[in-house]
């Protein structure tokens, strides 16, 4: 297993395992199918890669079998929030400790990326593996507030944020 940027020309490959989570699993994502399923090719590059974002690809050899990505966090407008986005393993994936690699290559990201100062990360509350994920990396619950999901159910978006430490200087 891999975890790698995803590129441009790999667009295709994004949008049919975006699709496929937002399809099967509408209740997990702040986003919907019916919404995705209209992007064109051009904006699904500028979703996937740029100065400010990037979405990885979890590969088992060739095949993409999980995405994950980093955006500047839109209610920031310093732009040194980064948020963490569209996490998804297909499901016989799962429960293998794969979130660690997304968790991994998302910071090793970042750390290229200095303008980034903190994270954030939020979830339904019901996403006890996202709970548990982020919990381990640190992150500390913010807030919590009622939201209607894209499924229809309205339950808790908990929030949570985690301050990026800047990588230590030695002195010569």
């Amino acid at each position: 297993m891999t975890v790698r940027p995803l590129e441009r020309s790999e667009w295709r490959m994004l949008r049919d395992i975006r699709l496929f989570a937002l399809q099967t699993e509408p209740g997990v994502f702040a986003s919907s199918y019916a919404r995705e399923a209209t992007l064109a090719e051009e904006q699904w590059h500028e979703l996937m890669q740029g100065p400010d974002r990037q979405v990885f690809g979890a590969f088992d050899g060739d095949r993409l079998v999980g995405i994950t990505g980093v955006v500047p966090f839109r209610d920031d407008p310093s732009g040194e929030t980064a948020m963490l986005v569209m996490s998804y393993l297909l499901p016989e994936y799962r429960r293998r400790g794969l979130s660690a690699l997304f968790y991994d290559e998302r910071f090793r990201w970042l750390r290229e990326h200095p303008q980034f100062k903190r994270v954030v990360v939020y979830h339904r509350r019901s996403n006890e593996a996202s709970r548990r994920a982020n919990q381990r990396y640190g992150f500390v619950l913010t807030h919590a507030e009622p939201t209607t999901w894209p499924d229809g159910t309205v339950e808790d978006e908990v929030h949570y944020e985690l301050p990026l430490v800047p990588p230590e200087t030695t002195a010569s």
